[in-house]
């Protein structure tokens, strides 16, 4: 269990350990951590608030969506970020990243462009 920025419980339903390469698309609901590798997209799925918690040695190669994300590890992809993202000082982002509330840590690497999301993102994914 980790606790976000407003104090609200959160919980991991989901562990990818430091052992576990998952070839192909991942998607998820809840919490997930990702300390292996995925080699496909994460998403979480329409309508849930999922959050995605990656260690310092994990890797993601292919594109993420999360509401919210804490980043430690390596993602070669895009980023869609629809509330929260933290990149920790050990993290590597090579794509870009659309974020509604960003922060960075000294160290952090993001090798693509940042783009602030819409405020009313959800209402926008809806519709698509």
């Amino acid at each position: 269990m980790f606790f976000n920025k407003k104090n609200k419980a959160r919980t991991i339903d989901t562990l990818i350990d430091k052992d576990i390469t998952v070839r192909g698309n991942v998607t998820y609901s809840g919490g997930i951590r990702v300390d292996g590798s995925i080699q496909g997209n994460l998403t979480e799925l329409p309508g849930t608030a999922g959050t995605l918690i990656m260690g310092n040695k994990s890797r993601i190669k292919g594109n993420v969506s999360a509401h919210t994300a804490i980043i430690g590890g390596d993602i070669s992809g895009n980023i869609v970020c629809a509330e929260y993202l933290e990149l920790h000082a050990n993290a590597k982002v090579t794509g870009d990243i659309e974020y509604k509330v960003i922060e960075i840590h000294a160290g952090a690497k993001v090798y693509g462009r940042l783009k602030e999301v819409a405020k009313d993102f959800n209402q926008l994914a809806k519709k698509k």
